[in-house]
């Protein structure tokens, strides 16, 4: 049985430089019945984060300003044990960072261009935690 149209909804929050991605991610995701805010970069997410919940923060690599490694390492400090699962994407990352990543508690780790019926089944696995 499947319980992502219960109420309420499970909270996304999709960060990404490329706004083409964001919308699209978006659109994948909501079209799943999942709620999302978009945020530019790691920044902008973190500090929506500390006064909103999120379920799952899904983050590219690679952006300026704080990249998703910055964003899920304030996240995991900042959260206390709260700390929504990261599902991280990335085109270009090498495996010492994807070990990095999975180290500081990544959820998963999608490669890009991403299969988005392989997202939204991590997003509900990640969500259900």
């Amino acid at each position: 049985m499947n319980s992502n149209f219960s109420s309420p909804k499970k909270q996304i929050v999709i960060v990404d430089d490329e706004p083409a991605v964001r919308r699209t991610v978006r659109s994948v995701l909501e079209s799943s019945g999942y709620e999302c805010r978009e945020f530019e970069n790691g920044a902008e997410a973190l500090e929506w984060l500390t006064s909103h919940h999120a379920d799952v923060i899904i983050t590219d690599y690679q952006m300026p300003v704080m990249s998703g490694l910055q964003l899920l390492e304030k996240v995991t400090t900042l959260m206390n044990g709260k700390t929504p699962k990261v599902i991280m994407l990335s085109g270009v990352i090498k495996d010492q960072e994807k070990y990095k990543a999975m180290e500081l508690g990544a959820f998963t780790i999608i490669d890009k261009p991403c299969n988005f019926r392989e997202l939204v089944v991590k997003v509900g696995e990640a969500s259900a935690l």
